[in-house]
């Protein structure tokens, strides 16, 4: 897809409203009908309500009893073809209507209330995983002056939603052409070479859409594992195809900019946000010699050079385990086998009618590859849960809602380390290769989510999630009107039946993987909890299971 044809789609997308949607806070109906809240399961389901709860773990923020029965009604092609042609929810639409209203204060933070409120309570959840987990690896942060700019940032994400089941080539141009990456990687004004001056185009951005974005810094087969010469891995590239690329990067501006050093965003013709636009004469023409020695003729416009090193890195044979590999990673496990990074691979090369690049074949591939429907009895399977997913699992488990309709949670990070486009670097939050030192990196193991993890954070994302949990049971008039609360009426009436409950947490929280001695563990604690309130008992019961390792660690 061209670049102006790629344009037009994404303004067409975010501007009409029978493409996308928006999820904007409203008040809530608390209702109490017992039948709805429970929701039988339906007569001839396709799976058990504990396989589409472990599904749904993988490929969204969490299950909820409706989604559930949804997936167990439609089985798991029907239910991947309906999220995928599902119309994405976006935050700039709410955003704007938040900046408009002058009773709704602090704009800067509805960027971070329209994530919570889409994440934990958008229709297309599989989309807004897969945006989540594509923020992950083509990180812009706002923790960037140059990138701290609330609509631009909101819009970025929006582009991944999406983006997120289209064709990795049009993430790639997107992406590059998209003014808060431009600020935050330095693509942005980046000129070429100027001899009296003594300046030459910034090399960031030319090293991390090829280090982080696309193809790591060694060749791999495709199964994931490094080519070898002997015993070294063989680089990708070197520091001439950096420079090289650098080359390419230059001479773009704001859309609609005449003038490379005095447009600003507040004059009409100008956009803050429109994908950037080439001034030729600050684009480098000369010739470049890019990746696995491709040639890029001298006298090239930006655009023709824009074009031939985005093919040039989309085609290369490292993209398909180098991208696989990592989505894997976000929704499945941290160490796939080989042969599980390989057949998905082989998928985002070919999907089967000569595409490459779908991204939505590659997550079906993901998800209904036998390593991720079947569990593997090993302790080298599964993944630790990111905080922020955690905290939305426990949410969407137990239909939580505020009061307003609202999510005030402004700062994650400080409980979390999280914050959605708020990453310390453009390494993201975690590296996809680190290893906890330990059992894990002494059998060579990689724990990503574990780079976060600390004395301090298991301490204070335990302490946040009693407040999302145990406080978080009450009625809305004892408890914030902005804050998400669980609403346990259902729970509480299994109480009088611990068993029964058992069952249904095993489901809701383990994806029915709960162990007999943590379900023996539970039934005596909440045997021993005093509590005249029996939604109470239930949000202790949940809080401490949300800190289990069964809970915390994806299997």
């Amino acid at each position: 897809m061209t670049i102006s044809s790629r344009i037009l789609f994404t303004f067409i997308v975010l501007s009409v409203s029978q493409y996308s949607r928006a999820l904007c806070p409203s008040p809530l109906i608390f209702k109490t009908d017992m039948e709805a809240l429970m929701i039988p399961e339906p007569s001839n389901p396709q799976m058990t309500a504990a396989q589409a709860s472990r599904f749904l773990t993988q490929a969204t923020f969490g299950p909820s009893l409706a989604e559930i029965r949804r997936l167990q009604s439609i089985g798991y092609e029907a239910w991947l073809n309906q999220e995928i042609a599902a119309a994405p929810t976006l935050q700039e639409p709410c955003m704007q209507a938040t900046l408009a209203d002058p009773d709704i204060p602090l704009f800067m933070n509805s960027r971070m209330e329209s994530w919570f409120l889409n994440s934990s309570e958008g229709e297309d959840q599989l989309r807004q995983r897969m945006a989540w987990a594509l923020s992950q690896i083509f990180v812009v942060s706002d923790t960037n002056g140059a990138t701290f700019d609330v609509m631009g940032l909101a819009k970025y994400y929006d582009l991944l939603a999406i983006n997120a089941f289209g064709n990795f080539r049009d993430v790639l141009e997107d992406i590059t052409l998209n003014t808060m990456m431009g600020f935050y990687l330095s693509m942005f004004k980046n000129a070429k070479a100027d001899a009296i001056a003594g300046t030459r185009p910034d090399e960031n951005y030319a090293r991390e859409i090829l280090q982080l974005f696309s193809i790591g810094l060694h060749q791999l087969n495709m199964d994931g594992t490094p080519i070898l010469d002997g015993t070294n891995p063989i680089p990708t590239y070197d520091q001439t195809v950096i420079e090289n690329f650098a080359r390419v990067f230059t001479g773009w501006n704001y859309g609609g900019c005449q003038n490379w050093d005095e447009c600003n965003p507040i004059e009409s013709n100008i956009s803050a946000y429109d994908p950037m636009e080439p001034i030729e004469t600050y684009h480098d023409t000369g010739a470049k010699t890019l990746l696995n020695g491709f040639n890029v003729a001298a006298g090239g416009t930006a655009r023709q050079d824009l074009t031939a090193a985005l093919d040039n890195i989309f085609n290369h044979p490292n993209v398909p385990p180098f991208i696989s590999k990592q989505l894997i990673q976000r929704f499945v496990t941290s160490n796939p086998s080989p042969q599980y990074v390989e057949r998905v691979a082989n998928v985002f090369a070919n999907n089967g009618q000569g595409v490459r690049g779908d991204l939505a074949a590659v997550m079906r591939a993901i998800l209904l590859d036998a390593e991720a429907r079947n569990p593997v009895a090993s302790d080298q399977y599964g993944k630790l849960k990111e905080p922020l997913i955690r905290l939305i699992n426990v949410w969407r488990a137990f239909d939580a809602k505020s009061a307003s309709g609202r999510y005030d949670l402004w700062n994650p990070e400080f409980d979390y380390k999280q914050r959605p486009l708020g990453a310390p670097s453009v390494f993201n939050f975690y590296a996809p290769s680190y290893q906890l030192p330990g059992p894990i990196r002494n059998n060579d193991l990689v724990s990503p989510e574990f780079q976060i993890t600390s004395e301090t954070t298991v301490i204070s994302v335990a302490n946040s999630m009693h407040t999302f949990t145990y406080r978080g049971y009450q009625d809305p008039g004892n408890y914030e009107a902005n804050k998400p609360h669980l609403r346990l009426q259902r729970e509480a009436e299994l109480i009088a039946n611990p068993e029964a409950l058992m069952d249904h947490l095993n489901v809701m929280m383990f994806g029915g993987q709960m162990s007999n001695n943590t379900r023996t563990v539970a039934l005596e604690l909440l045997s021993n909890l005093e509590d005249d309130n029996p939604q109470g008992r239930v949000a202790s019961l949940i809080y401490v299971l949300s800190l289990s390792p069964e809970f915390v660690i994806q299997r």
